[in-house]
């Protein structure tokens, strides 16, 4: 039964070769398992076994019989499903293929990998069946549910079909040689037009998405297998901070790994020439995600309306129009005119000066915004310093992770400053909150974090057992204040200027 509910004991009866019925006469005990007395409460989970005894009249006693009820925390736990293989399977035309399945866990059913239900999807809409005859991106679904009816998260393996292209390289003869050159077989060249593609290591392809944008990517560019997507957005309001003009879409292009492409991919935007005036000119930007400003990428050779230029990394992309009078400054600037008399001036101009953050084109730096997960990683790394790549991101969302961020919170990961949620998430774009703040400092500091240590802090009922141990090092050593009235307020999310501020503290407890 679940916890809470209400339970009536159904009883038993006794009957005996000479008394007769013995039922009234039962004795009915109970135990647990958690030494909480004599009687069942169901608001406290756990094990409870109902005693029955009894004896007639001549003293003989009955075996006893017993009735265990279970009392359990309701089932919200949703069942796991993990992928046998790869994720991403590239096969050549006409080549045989048996999926390798998936595995499915439940905390309370166990193995439920019976249940899982596989169904298959495919970008030419021919049908629910993967036909190895037929060029494509096709999609395994694994689904299944507990007998809860908790739904497990969908897993997914996409099948890329494509025809391995041969081509010939031509050989001239000397006047001493009359041999027949022979082909040369070309890496496998994947194409895909539905803004996502998968690689294998040293493979060639092209991904576009619709006909705005399509990226090239060469023969051994990567010594990883790539996962790419290309996104279009739609709400680019907060990206648009300085008057910049668009004349394409914004796209965010993202990839599974921090690490820069060794050679370069080629990047072809559409855009509309009658949105420029006659003394404007495209250009293709990236975006800072730390700065917040558009960046231009020089070299952009434009053909009607299209523009193309070559990059080794991804993060947003956009086609401006730019001109002699309104060219956008793609450096930030180092005075801002909205942090005179604020109480972290002194530790911005500090910060800003070592490089640890920065303001944005507008003069500004805004010491009062919030700060997300990502933002936070990178500006901690900034003040470490710590040397290497960083470990292998296994997020669920890492593609949501921004090629500027991806190395720092590698970084982060590896030296055990920040975890993921219970979900398997990084969630980089969430807000982060002072108590998630107060943790990953503590844990820069090598701290051994104790679960419900004592803070001091009025409001410490509102602080998450997992962040008190981390917030109590953080007010001892200094790092991080109260907000007034002795409350550390856990929900609330840190801005600039408190993060600039305790980057600084960490700064002068690593020189003690």
């Amino acid at each position: 039964m679940t916890l809470g509910a209400s339970y009536t004991d159904a009883g038993a009866t006794a009957l005996d070769n000479i008394d007769g019925d013995l039922t009234s006469r039962i004795v009915v005990t109970v135990s647990n398992t958690m030494n909480l007395g004599t009687t069942l409460d169901t608001a406290v989970a756990g094990m409870y076994t109902y005693h029955y005894n009894v004896s007639d009249t001549a003293g003989n006693a009955a075996a006893e019989v017993t009735r265990s009820v279970v009392v359990a925390i309701p089932d919200i736990t949703l069942p796991v499903i993990t992928l046998n293989g790869n994720a991403a399977v590239n096969l050549t035309l006409g080549a045989s293929y048996t999926d390798a399945g998936a595995t499915a866990l439940d905390n309370i059913d166990g193995d439920l990998t019976s249940r899982i239900v596989v169904t298959i999807s495919n970008t030419m809409n021919l049908g629910t069946t993967l036909d190895t005859a037929v060029a494509g991106a096709y999609t395994y679904h694994y689904n299944v549910s507990d007998t809860a009816g908790n739904v497990a998260e969908e897993k997914t393996r996409t099948v890329i079909v494509a025809k391995a292209v041969d081509t010939v390289t031509e050989i001239t003869p000397t006047s001493t040689s009359t041999s027949t050159p022979s082909p040369t077989p070309s890496p496998i060249n994947i194409i895909s037009t539905n803004g996502s593609l998968t690689l294998p290591i040293g493979a060639a392809g092209e991904v576009s998405l619709e006909t705005e944008v399509t990226i090239s990517v060469p023969a051994n560019a990567t010594s990883k297998e790539l996962q790419l997507t290309i996104e279009k957005l739609f709400e680019t309001h907060s990206l648009l901070t300085n008057n910049e003009k668009l004349v394409s879409s914004v796209f965010e292009i993202l990839k599974n790994f921090p690490e820069n492409f060794s050679n370069p991919v080629t990047l072809i935007f559409a855009f509309d020439p009658s949105s420029m005036n006659s003394n404007q000119k495209a250009a293709v930007f990236y975006y800072d995600e730390v700065n917040k400003v558009w960046i231009e990428i020089p070299g952009g050779k434009i053909e009607g309306n299209k523009i193309t230029i070559n990059t080794n990394h991804f993060t947003k992309y956009a086609v401006l129009a730019v001109g002699i009078a309104d060219e956008l400054p793609i450096k930030p600037v180092n005075s801002f005119s909205d942090i005179t008399g604020h109480w972290a001036e002194a530790n911005i101009k500090q910060a800003v000066s070592k490089g640890i953050i920065s303001g944005y084109p507008d003069g500004t730096f805004k010491p009062n915004a919030t700060v997300t997960r990502a933002e936070f990683a990178v500006m901690l790394m900034n003040t470490l310093k710590p040397q290497g790549e960083g470990t292998a991101l296994t997020f669920k969302d890492n593609l949501k992770i921004g090629n500027w961020a991806q190395k720092a919170v590698a970084q982060a990961v590896q030296a055990g400053i920040v975890m993921g949620y219970e979900d398997g998430t990084f969630r980089p774009d969430a807000e982060i909150t002072r108590a998630e703040m107060a943790v990953m400092l503590a844990n820069a500091m090598g701290q051994t974090l104790q679960a419900n240590a004592a803070t001091g802090f009025v409001d410490d009922k509102d602080i998450p057992a997992w962040a008190k141990g981390g917030i109590a090092f953080v007010k001892q050593a200094g790092i991080v204040q109260g907000k007034g009235d002795n409350q550390f307020a856990p929900q609330d999310h840190a801005t600039r200027a408190e993060a600039v501020t305790v980057m600084l503290n960490i700064v002068a407890k690593k020189s003690e």
